[in-house]
This record gives C-alpha cells, sequence and structure tokens, in this order.
C-alpha cells in the first residue's frame, strides 16, 4: 500500500485554477487565429461564424454554426466528385457558362482543414 493518498477531488479542481484556464484560453485564441488564417478567403462569411465556444473548463473552436454557412463540413472534410442538377428550375447557368445545363459533373472539393488544422498548429505552439 503506497503512503500517499491520490486526491481525486484537488486534481479536478486543478483544472479550473487560474493559471490552467488562462493557458486554456490562449490555446484556443491561437486555434481561432489559426482557422480564420486557414479559412479560404472567397468564403467570407464561413470566417465570420469561426467562434471559441466555452463550456465550464473545456473551449472549443468551431465554425458553420450560422444559416449561412450550412456548407461549412464540406469546405472542412471535402466532397467526392458529384452530379448538380437543378432543384428549382429546368436548367442550370451561372456566370460566365456559354449556355443553361441540365446537370454538371463537378469534380469534388478539396478538403481544407479549418478546424482540424487549426487545432493542430495551436497544439504545436503551446
Amino acid at each position: 500500500m503506497p503512503d500517499w493518498e491520490f486526491d481525486e477531488a484537488a486534481i479536478a479542481g486543478l483544472i479550473f485554477a487560474e493559471g490552467v484556464q488562462a493557458a486554456v484560453d490562449s490555446v484556443a485564441e491561437a486555434a481561432e487565429a489559426a482557422a480564420v488564417k486557414a479559412c479560404p478567403v472567397n468564403w467570407g462569411r464561413l470566417v465570420a461564424t469561426i467562434s471559441i465556444e466555452r463550456d465550464g473548463a473545456g473551449r472549443w473552436v468551431q465554425y458553420g454554426n450560422d444559416t449561412d454557412a450550412r456548407y461549412a463540413p464540406y469546405i472542412e472534410w471535402g466532397t467526392r466528385p458529384h452530379i448538380i442538377t437543378p432543384s428549382t428550375k429546368a436548367a442550370l447557368y451561372w456566370l460566365g457558362a456559354d449556355h443553361p445545363v441540365a446537370r454538371v459533373h463537378h469534380p469534388g472539393t478539396p478538403a481544407f482543414r479549418v478546424i482540424t488544422g487549426a487545432a493542430f498548429q495551436a497544439a504545436i505552439g503551446a
């Protein structure tokens, strides 16, 4: 039997210590800055949704939690090649297209890893 006693309450209390919380805030702020930097610049609405959420002792950086940025998972994880068809009209048309089309074979979107990359960068800098 060891001659010391493990004090779970004291260990749990360390999480809320002022210095520990300051360090957690610092890492969360670094992750938020890295996410803003990693976010593609042509997705301004997505950048505007990047925020630090606080829950007790925990922090997390999230984005896309806005009705204007529901496409966040596609930016984070990318998409496979897929076919786009019109949902409200008979054909698709966009500025620069030669003519309206019935469907588009989209090549897929690369993953930008905005949040996962930011978490990694913040962890390296911690």
